[in-house]
């Protein structure tokens, strides 16, 4: 079984430069297929792949280019040695003549949807439960790859969150304290807010709103949207206050959007004769539950 988290990768275009697209999109995973492969032919894959601490290594490993997309998996790994065959995990000789080998291997499937530019990959990848650390390690690799093939353009990652959290907050809430939200434009068809943003060339967005020393005693309509926005496209912190249980007390809570993932699990059938058949199925029914939550 597999469970999903999403990360919205966007390269926004500079000045007059046209969106990537899917051709796009899908060249960036290649590159990094690429890169990844050299180092590991070059037996430097423990100064490219990312340190998570411990011994421990986060990296990319397998991919598999599919009409649309990129499949494929990372692996998190630990290692003592530089001479590892990692691709194979085939024990080797070090330079002490002792047999070395990767140990404590495991692979993070990935599914990628070039033409939403969302990327899926394994909860568990994120070290810790830590979703922005996760983010960070995947701009560590797509980064150098952005500046140097995608000159007009800007990456971007940010971490889709959970749509009913939000909600229950509004339910649970019966004042605010402050509300911060970061808002990144969108590539490809948007509404409200988002195309504004598009059509104006602007790509990033902040607010910062609050009552002062007060509470708010409801979020405003046009806040309400930036947040619906942000949840795809950026980021949310908020500070509410709810009654406690079985008392009028009241207490203050803090929710952020990148502690708070959208996730989707799926399980391997019978149908799914090898991982990458697993993983296509994974990414048709990816794309029809977000079609299907968007309509």
């Amino acid at each position: 079984m597999a469970n999903f988290i999403f990360y919205n990768i966007q390269l926004l275009p500079k000045g007059d430069a046209q969106e990537v697209g899917v051709k796009g999109y899908k060249k960036l995973f290649t590159l990094l297929r690429d890169v990844n492969s050299a180092k590991l032919k070059g037996k430097s894959h423990l100064s490219y792949h990312y340190s998570i601490g411990r011994n421990t290594y986060f990296g990319p490993h397998e991919f598999f280019s599919e009409s649309g997309g990129v499949n494929g998996f990372f692996v998190k790994y630990k290692d003592t040695d530089n001479i590892v065959e990692l691709l194979t995990d085939r024990v080797i000789l070090n330079k002490n003549k002792q047999p070395t080998a990767v140990y404590d291997k495991k692979k993070i499937p990935f599914v990628f949807d070039a033409s939403n530019h969302i990327l899926a990959i394994e909860r568990d990848a994120a070290p810790a439960d830590d979703y922005s650390k996760l983010q960070d390690i995947l701009f560590y690799f797509l980064k150098e790859l952005a500046d140097r093939d995608f000159k007009d353009y800007e990456l971007t990652i940010n971490l889709i969150s959970l749509p009913s959290d939000l909600d229950d907050i509004f339910q649970s809430a019966i004042s605010y304290k402050n509300v911060e939200i970061n808002i990144v434009a969108p590539n490809g068809d948007s509404e409200d807010i988002l195309d504004e943003m598009k059509s104006s060339k602007m790509q990033k967005l902040k607010i910062n709103a609050s009552a002062g020393s007060g509470n708010m005693s409801r979020i405003p309509n046009f806040i309400n949207n930036m947040l619906r926005a942000a949840q795809t496209h950026g980021s949310i912190k908020l500070r509410y206050l709810v009654k406690a249980d079985g008392s009028e007390k009241e207490l203050v809570k803090t929710y952020d959007s990148e502690k708070s993932p959208l996730s989707i699990k799926l399980r391997h059938s019978k149908s799914d004769i090898t991982e990458r058949s697993f993983l296509s199925r994974c990414s048709k029914v990816i794309k029809e539950t977000f079609k299907r939550n968007n309509n």
